[in-house]
């Protein structure tokens, strides 16, 4: 049954449909809950053909209504004009998400795609460009129509794109040749327009991760990518310095115009992009703005403003500048025809009114699992109708079966015909939500009454959809460190191209400590990039010295033995018959519906593997890798839902008093209603409650017990355990880590850890340790709101009130000790309100536990720390983050830092500030520039995580490895690695890193007209270099094809001859060498042994009759004229081959 149906029942809804549909506006309704708002706004846009506008008076509100109106009208129906609250933020700085919100709503307007625009007065206020001049910038582009490639690169560049090698995100663009790639705003995928010389040949939409095409399309479109949108920057610059005299502070303005960088921070410059700015309410002459509140949006409104001016005076900003930034206020509604204002109480406006409806609605009680306070109101309403709302028919029967066991009036009905008065009638309902009418109906949804469920339908489309996995590869730069199988550590110069009787060769250029080295390109597998932890600095070998082999020696002598350890334990445990556990039953499955998201794919396949193996009776030993908030904890409640229910006991060991806590709250609401007694050791549990625990764990009586190290005390024995779940295993001493080694002893372990781990380790430990990545976010969390700027105390102090004015509490980090005490006067001084609390690493670890305990229980505002909250720390009400001296911290610390925020349902915030008229250094620099690029494909998230993924890979391997990575770079680590593992178990003697090399003279080189970037020209080396059969020789040919365009006659060749390798060495062949006129291949004597000589005969002479062949010294000798002094030949060779390789 639909909502707005069952809205409709009441009198009062059905009088204001009437006033809409007759056209009959300036309509104020009172006594209205947000609820009520929320469905009044879809009911207009249901009933009507126009826009709708919902404004609020902040970013709050505008989230709430946004989440709330996505649920009832659907995601696609509904889009969000957001903004910077704080005026000072928004002018310093850049939130690229808000931006990308805001251009969605403004293209559903261009595109005439009726919406629900939900929005907020500091956003709707905001000058623009009239939408005539951001239409006149939409690039299209059709099959069969010319293009001029220079009109298109300035055209998009005016737009906000930005040129780069490679087109991976969103914004981006490249040119390689005859083909164009653009990702833009308007399109979940980027597009690959390709020219035949000024004419579209074809467009296919691709994949940003593997670059690949996906589907051919006839046209498309390119919507700019910034709300400023300019072709003639110096004309602007010049009206600029018209109006100001001292023109040095606004230098790096004028240099962000001049380069189109940065056009996010330069909207107070509007008045110069156009004569005539506007405000998003004048794009569309039919529309309904809806206000939730007018007077405290007016109020806000005024805030701003006033704090606009502050800032402008603050900056000494001449006012002959005559920046510009909101509209007046009356303009949101004065050149508005269709006006409705939702109010709560009837108020005095001074706006013209044409209606007035009082709904006489009220906000319903949350009653959350209180079912013995929600039977006793319903009892006290015997003659009020009441119907329940809900979304399936689990929850709707256990409803039926409360109220009849209390002798209470239940009605279920499929339709508004069947409802009954004076009863509590059931109903399954596509969107269930609450409202209330004095003395009329009251509607509840299952929200109201049992725990609040929060599936979310809403999304933003800012957010990344899809992660990219962690990988060690990495772009190639000049500079960069390199690992050279056989050489060692250089440092990376570039492509060198040598000619050689007219032979082309690329050779990579190493520097080493003693020379320079040109690495012929066939040899681009013995190469990778150096990936060491962040600021590490190798030594560069030197050449012709024997100090790589030993460092590679002593380093293999340590894997060796971290090998024998994985595979011994492995062996020990499968040689070892576990208790063979039942299938999911009943109760099992109703605790697993229990779960209030939507499961990841990830944790349904982790849970469905272990849940396979203690069926099997293999003892589980996984390791499970995942971010915070990625779902490990409830993967690890279902594992331990199946012991219990199975007889057994589950110890959870977390490594902080404060971690054990949150997880007894979390264990203990799930597992209480289903009698799974839960109890918790810990430092701060009396010793009678712990007494009591230890002696229901030996008893069997307690189920789940959850603690710190105390549950490894000699005085603790178990009934009868069967998991251990140890939560951060690293974070353990010594000493502990040895008695967990004895705890795990014939019981089910999952070790959980929020480290993220590197692929290349999980391809070498594969079948020696169960392993598991949870690499999928939560659906459709909101991107935190990164902001990177000067230290300013404006943003600081509205920062912090804006957090705790919506209940929720702030980080403050500074991440030097000596200086706390000098911040936190500070932070007084700003915001005296706010209660601060400082924390730090050299505190007491039971002190700061409690202090860290006292701020989630919401006795402080801000906690005032150091970097001890980058892990294990998980409070969701906290929501702002705000660093200073951030350009003195790590990007893999910023990036883990950051995630300590934006784990609730609402927006999240995140300030790195720097020392104000501070020079940064280059690096400095680099790692703020890149942290406002921390989106799942930006260069900031890659170098953390592979910061991180060195981490992990200690965590794993021992915290001492970290310092052998360092010395050699990951993936040469983990190459060794795997030997070692391979070796131990007898699959393989030694990684093949080298293929047989022939040498045949063919230029092996990419030229810059084809691809000009030479670590694109890297990356085409490294694929021709993998060709090891005919199904990877296409898929190469196809890629390069699709990629960069028709191949050139050179690298077909290329691309052959390496084919032709791997056919010969396929063959075992010995040598080939190429004269003048003829051609000589030499078989093994291997392979000569078990030829069929008559069979190779008859198969070359179909080919060619000028094939011969000779046996000498156990050898096949094959010889082929040439008939032309070219290359043709190659092409029958590989005829040849194939037949022998192939058939």
């Amino acid at each position: 049954m639909n909502i707005i149906d069952i809205f409709k029942l009441e009198q009062k809804v059905k009088k204001y449909q009437e006033i809409i549909t007759n056209n009959q506006y300036d309509l104020l309704v009172s006594n209205t809950s947000p609820n009520h708002n929320y469905l009044l706004t879809l009911l207009t846009f249901l009933e009507t053909d126009s826009f709708v506008f919902y404004i609020t008076s902040n970013l709050y509100q505008a989230t709430k209504a946004y989440e709330n109106l996505c649920e009832l009208a659907g995601y696609e129906n509904v889009v969000f004009y957001v903004t910077e609250e704080i005026v000072a933020a928004e002018l310093l700085a850049i939130s690229r998400e808000f931006k990308f919100e805001r251009l969605h709503a403004i293209n559903a307007i261009i595109n005439n795609e009726k919406k629900i625009i939900v929005t907020h007065i500091t956003a709707v206020t905001r000058l623009l460009l009239p939408l005539e001049e951001i239409k006149s910038h939409i690039l299209e582009f059709e099959v069969g129509k010319n293009i001029d490639h220079e009109t298109i690169i300035k055209k998009l560049v005016a737009s906000g794109y930005k040129k780069v090698p490679l087109t991976s995100d969103v914004g981006e663009f490249s040119i390689r040749g005859e083909i164009i790639d653009i990702y833009p705003i308007n399109s979940d995928k980027p597009y690959r327009i390709d020219l035949f010389d000024d004419e579209i040949d074809y467009i296919k939409t691709f994949d940003p991760e593997t670059q690949l095409s996906i589907n051919k399309i006839n046209s498309c479109k390119v919507y700019p990518i910034n709300e400023l949108i300019y072709s003639d920057p110096e004309k602007i610059i010049l009206q600029i310095k018209a109006k100001c005299s001292n023109i040095d502070m606004f230098e790096k303005d004028l240099e962000d115009i001049r380069n189109y960088n940065n056009l996010e921070r330069l909207q107070k410059y509007i008045n110069y992009f156009t004569d005539s700015p506007q405000i998003i309410l004048n794009y569309l002459d039919e529309k309904i703005v809806i206000y939730e509140e007018i007077k405290r949006i007016e109020e806000n409104y005024n805030k701003t403003i006033y704090e606009l001016h502050e800032f402008l005076k603050s900056r000494d900003i001449p006012e002959g500048l005559n920046l510009r930034y909101f509209s007046d206020f009356y303009d949101i509604y004065h050149k508005v025809d269709k006006k409705i204002f939702l109010n709560v109480f009837k108020q005095t406006l001074n706006i013209k009114l044409t209606n007035i409806l009082d709904i006489d609605g009220y906000e319903v009680v949350d009653y959350q699992n209180d079912i013995k306070n929600f039977i006793e109101d319903l009892k006290a309403n015997p003659k009020k109708t009441f119907i329940i709302l809900f979304s399936s028919f689990d929850k709707l029967g256990l409803m039926e079966e409360i109220l009849n066991s209390n002798n209470i009036n239940v009605n279920i009905c499929n339709n508004i015909r069947e409802l009954k008065t004076s009863h509590v009638n059931l109903i399954i309902c596509d969107n269930p939500i609450g409202f209330g009418f004095i003395n009329s109906i009251e509607v509840l949804s299952e929200n109201n009454i049992f725990k609040k469920m929060r599936y979310r339908k809403a999304k933003y489309r800012s957010a990344f959809q899809n992660t990219v996995p962690i990988t060690t590869k990495d772009d190639l730069q000049p500079g960069d460190f390199v690992v050279h199988f056989d050489y060692g550590i250089g440092r990376y110069l570039g492509i060198k191209t040598v000619t050689l009787q007219d032979i082309k060769n690329d050779y990579i250029m190493l520097q080493y400590e003693n020379m320079e080295l040109y690495i012929p390109v066939e040899n681009i597998n013995l190469l990778e990039k150096y990936q060491g932890t962040e600021g590490s600095v190798p030594k560069l070998t030197s050449v012709g010295t024997k100090e790589w082999e030993k460092r590679k020696n002593r380093i293999k002598k340590k894997l060796e033995s971290i090998a024998r350890e994985l595979i011994e334990t492995q062996a020990l445990r499968e040689e070892q018959k576990g208790f063979v556990y039942e299938p999911d039953n009943e109760i099992q499955i109703q605790f697993e519906n229990d779960f209030e998201f939507i499961e990841t794919p990830d944790q349904i396949k982790t849970t469905a593997e272990i849940k396979k193996d203690m069926e099997n009776g293999v003892i589980v030993d996984r390791l499970v890798c995942g971010d915070v908030g990625y779902g490990k904890t409830e993967i690890a409640m279902r594992i331990a839902m199946k012991t219990v229910l199975n007889g057994k006991q589950v110890a959870y060991l977390a490594p902080t008093t404060i971690l054990s806590r949150q997880h007894y709250y979390t264990f203990k609401e799930r597992f209480e209603r289903y009698g799974v007694r839960v109890g918790l050791l810990n430092r701060l549990v009396p010793q009678s409650a712990q007494s009591e625990i230890i002696k229901g764990l030996k008893t069997g009586d307690v189920d789940i017990v959850i603690g710190t190290h105390r549950l490894l005390n000699d005085e603790i024995f178990y009934r009868d355990l069967g998991l251990l779940i140890v939560d951060e295993e690293q974070r353990f001493g010594v000493v502990h880590k040895e008695k967990i080694k004895k705890l795990k002893h014939n019981v089910n372990v999952l070790t959980l850890t929020a480290t993220p781990i590197p692929r290349t380790l999980q391809m070498a430990i594969m079948g020696v340790r169960q392993l598991s990545l949870i690499e999928t976010p939560p659906q459709n969390r909101y991107p935190v709101q990164t902001y990177v700027l000067e230290e300013n105390d404006t943003i600081i102090r509205e920062a912090i009130y804006r957090e705790i004015s919506r209940g929720g509490q702030v980080f403050y980090l500074h991440n030097r000790i000596s200086d706390l005490d000098k911040v936190y006067r500070r932070l007084k001084r700003l915001v005296p309100e706010a209660g601060i609390l400082r924390a730090h690493g050299r505190m007491d670890k039971d002190e700061l536990e409690d202090a860290i305990q006292a701020f989630i229980d919401y006795e402080y505002d801000v906690l005032l720390c150091t970097t001890i909250i980058e892990t294990g720390i998980d409070i969701p009400n906290t929501n702002t983050l705000i660093v200073d001296m951030a350009d003195r911290l790590g990007l893999a610390q910023m990036y883990q830092i950051r995630g300590r925020v934006g784990r609730s349902n609402r927006v999240s915030y995140a300030y790195f500030m720097y020392e104000e008229n501070k020079v940064l250094t280059e690096a400095g620099g680099k790692r703020l520039n890149a942290i406002k690029e921390f989106t799942t494909l930006g260069s900031g998230y890659k170098i953390a995580v592979r910061d991180l993924a060195i981490r992990g890979a200690g965590d794993i391997l021992g915290r001492e490895q970290s310092g052998f990575i360092d010395s050699i770079g990951l993936d040469m680590y983990m190459k060794l690695l795997s030997e070692a593992i391979n070796k131990l178990k007898g699959t393989q003697t030694e990684t093949k890193l080298q293929k047989k090399s022939y040498n045949v003279e063919v230029s092996k080189h990419v030229s810059n007209t084809y691809v000009s970037d030479d670590d694109i020209k890297i990356y085409i080396h490294r694929e021709i270099a993998s060709i090891d059969n005919r199904e990877e020789k296409e898929r190469v040919v196809a890629e390069l094809t699709d990629r960069f365009g028709k191949l050139t006659t050179e690298i077909k060749l290329y691309i052959e001859e390496k084919y032709m390798e791997s056919l010969l060495a396929k063959l075992d062949v010995v040598e080939i060498k190429e004269a003048n006129k003829i051609v000589e291949i030499i078989f093994s004597e291997k392979t000569s042994a078990i030829i069929d000589g008559s069979i190779l005969f008859r198969k070359a002479y179909e080919i060619s009759k000028k094939f011969s062949f000779e046996y000498k010294h156990k050898r096949i000798h094959m010889y082929l004229d040439k008939e032309k002094n070219d290359k043709t030949w190659i092409r029958k060779i590989i005829r040849l081959l194939e037949r022998l390789v192939y058939n």
